[in-house]
This record gives structure tokens, sequence and C-alpha cells, in this order.
């Protein structure tokens, strides 16, 4: 048997002993290695399935410093372990657009019990420099070790009054020992968190993005390796160059949720009164039923992070009670069925 192979010169080729210009054919075309398929859009893709960090979305963006392996969720082989330590991914123009969604799942192992800033990174492209107030957030996102919201920043033409960045916080908790997806999407004017495939937070934006030249860290930056050894585990990690449409996410983050699609529940308001909870919702959602809450829908406010056990909800229920009070709680909207 005579097996030709053709060599080629590509670019990135001094990552690889070998390059080859197209795909390989194994036994007459039984087997073909070929890249992966990806979508235009996606400019960056780190499955974290190897043992150096590379992109696989054909762009070439691969981190400059190897992973630590962990437990996966989605991907076929491996997440990247995070405990003080970050991926470095130099700056491409790729990765610099005005408008960009990225995904990526996460799960934290423990709690972080070293002492620290507050918000710590999870992922950042730019560069803070403390001592000059500068910040570089384009996008970033940060991660509340005590309540474990996450901070989502844009650098905006609007230094003067955010000079961190423009942000919108998230109403979830990633909780601990569960894997959790996450979409952070950048429009025009808003910026928008998705948690497990469910619209969470919504802030709209007063300047334009800016843009920087510095590179994307993840699981955390080299100027707060120090105060913020946070451990986590990375994986299926995304770089958009466009906004992300609610389908879209929904779809990648089917299962974060058991068998409940991510559709079917809606966050309504927190800390409203019962007449509030009945006007947040849409008219493709109405505020849960009691039986609704029991069946499915307080298992994903539990999963998402929106409350506890003591926590009060609103039930459709309870529009016929008298609520005269002062009472306050969580409104659910659930979709209509029928």
């Amino acid at each position: 048997m005579l097996i030709v192979i053709i060599l080629g010169l590509a670019s990135g080729s001094e990552l690889c002993d070998i390059s080859f210009e197209a795909g390989i054919c194994l036994f007459e075309g039984e087997t073909v290695l070929v890249p992966y398929s990806t979508e235009s859009s996606n400019k960056g893709y780190w499955t974290f399935d190897d043992d150096s960090s590379l992109d696989y979305s054909s762009n070439q963006n691969h981190g400059k410093n190897s992973v630590t392996p962990g437990p996966t969720f989605m991907s076929k082989i491996a997440s990247a372990y995070f405990s003080g330590d970050y991926i470095e991914i130099p700056n491409d123009f790729e990765l610099n657009e005005k408008l960009f969604s990225i995904t990526f799942w996460v799960f934290l192992p423990q709690q972080s019990t070293e002492e620290g800033l507050k918000w710590c990174p999870i992922l950042q492209k730019g560069t803070d420099t403390e001592e000059d107030m500068l910040y570089q957030r384009t996008p970033a996102v940060f991660l509340n070790r005590e309540t474990r919201q996450l901070k989502a920043y844009v650098s905006t033409s609007e230094q003067v009054e955010y000079p961190q960045g423009e942000y919108v916080e998230s109403n979830a908790r990633i909780p601990y020992y569960r894997w959790t997806h996450v979409a952070v999407v950048r429009t025009q004017s808003r910026l928008k968190v998705y948690v497990n495939g469910i619209k969470d937070a919504v802030n709209s934006t007063e300047g334009q993005t800016a843009l920087n030249e510095s590179p994307l860290y993840l699981g955390n930056t080299p100027w707060t390796l120090e105060d913020c050894e946070v451990p986590l585990y990375l994986d299926q990690v995304r770089y958009f160059n466009k906004e992300l449409s609610e389908e879209r996410i929904e779809a990648e983050a089917f299962g974060a949720l058991g068998a409940i699609e991510p559709y079917y529940v809606k966050l309504g308001c927190v800390n409203c009164n019962l007449e509030e909870a009945f006007e947040s919702c849409t008219e493709t959602h109405h505020l849960c039923y009691s039986i609704e809450l029991h069946s499915g829908a307080y298992a994903v406010a539990r999963a998402m992070g929106w409350t506890d056990w003591n926590s009060h909800l609103w039930s459709y229920n309870a529009l016929e009670e008298d609520t005269s009070d002062s009472t306050t709680g969580l409104g659910i909207c659930c979709l209509n069925l029928g």
C-alpha cells in the first residue's frame, strides 16, 4: 500500500511538526481527518481537550501556555482547571469587535477561603493598571467570591463616569458543584448576561465600545494572581464577533437545567410586590401557578441562584388572596402552553 503525503506551509506551523494543506484520508477514505466545522462568526473556540490551549475556530488564536486538565460536562475529553493561574491568548484583530458574544461553561468545585479581592476575573481582554487608574475590559467577566454573582464589563468612551467600564451585574449566583452555562452579549447599546440559557440581566450603556490591543486572559489575570486564588473549571469557551440570538444561546446551554428547556422559565422581578411580579411577565409568559412552581420552576430558580430555601416566591394563585401588606418576593414567569 502506497501512502502519499503532501506537505504544506501553513501559518502557525511552528506549533506542529508537520502541516497539511487539506484533510488526511486513511484506508481509501474510510477514515478522514479534517479540521473542526465552526461557525463563520466564531473567532475563538477553546475546548481544553488538549494540553496546549489550542483554538479550534480555525483562526489560530492559540493560548501561550498549557492548561491543567479537569472533569468535563459537555466536551469530549477535558476542561481547564484554574486556581491562581491563567491562560494568555495574544491579541488579534479577530478578537477586537465592537459587537461580540462570549459563551462558556463554569464549575466551582469548592468555596474560596483565601482572603483577597471581592471581585475576581474569570476572563478579561485588556490590562488593568491600578496605579494609573487605567482599565481595559472589552470584555471582562468577574465573579463575586462572596455572593457568587457575575459582573460583565465593557470599556466604553464614557471613561470619566465609568473608568472601570460600564457593566451589568447578574441576578443569578453561580452554584457550587454544578456546571453553569454563561453567555455575555454586547449589542450597540446594551450589555446582556444569560445564565443557563435564560436572560438574567440587561443594562443599557451610554458610551461606545472601546477596543484594546491587550491579550485575552482566561481563568485569572497576571495582576490579580495573589488576590484571586479562586478554584474553578472552565470549558468550551467561545468568542463570536456578533450578537448571538436567544435561541442560539438556549441551544448551546441546553442540558444545564436538566430536562427543563431554558425558554420555559423567565425571571420577572426580584424584591417586588405581587402587582409588580404579575406585570413583569411578557405576553408569552405568565406568573407561575403554584403547581408550576412545584413541578419545575422552583428547581430552576434554585439552580440559577435566584432564591434560597427561605425566599418568598409569588404565584398566580396569590392574586386571589389578600396581599395588602408590604411583602416582597421573587416573580418567576412560566411559558404559556395553552
